[in-house]
């Protein structure tokens, strides 16, 4: 069985929320997904996973100015180099009005930890529509 690690760091619940619809899509599947927040993410299970998704509420200005939060950067900051096998990664976020520049953010921050990411999800009310679930179908294939 696959396996995948749904990473978040949430603001409000909004984004764990968000997470838990994901990692509930994922065990549908028949993939074992775990979901954990940044704090409480244990980094050697990282190199386990088939799967990482990586999640972070947008921070910044309503309409510009859009960044991942500290505590998510600095967990990036200290995640173990990926290497062979790599999991296949995507990226997720919620946010308020839009997202600007959070997955370029997120992917400049994950520069050299991970393969590229594969897949972004956003989400302004933390539940996963028919869209992301068709996206995250490609994903897993």
């Amino acid at each position: 069985m696959k396996k995948a690690i749904v990473v978040y760091r949430s603001h409000s619940g909004v984004t764990r929320h968000y997470a838990e619809e994901i990692a509930a899509f994922l065990n549908e599947r028949t993939v074992a997904a775990e979901v954990v927040s940044v704090g409480e993410c244990k980094m050697e299970s990282l190199a386990t996973a088939d799967f990482l998704l990586l999640g972070c509420w947008t921070s910044g200005l309503f309409v510009i100015g859009q960044h991942p939060d500290e505590p998510w950067l600095a967990f990036v900051r200290e995640m173990p180099a990926l290497t062979e096998p790599q999991p296949r990664v995507a990226l997720f976020t919620t946010y308020k009005l839009r997202t600007g520049s959070q997955f370029a953010r997120m992917r400049a921050a994950l520069a050299g930890k991970t393969a590229a990411p594969q897949l972004e999800l956003q989400s302004r009310s933390g539940r996963l529509s028919d869209t992301d679930r068709q996206a995250l179908e490609r994903y897993l294939a």
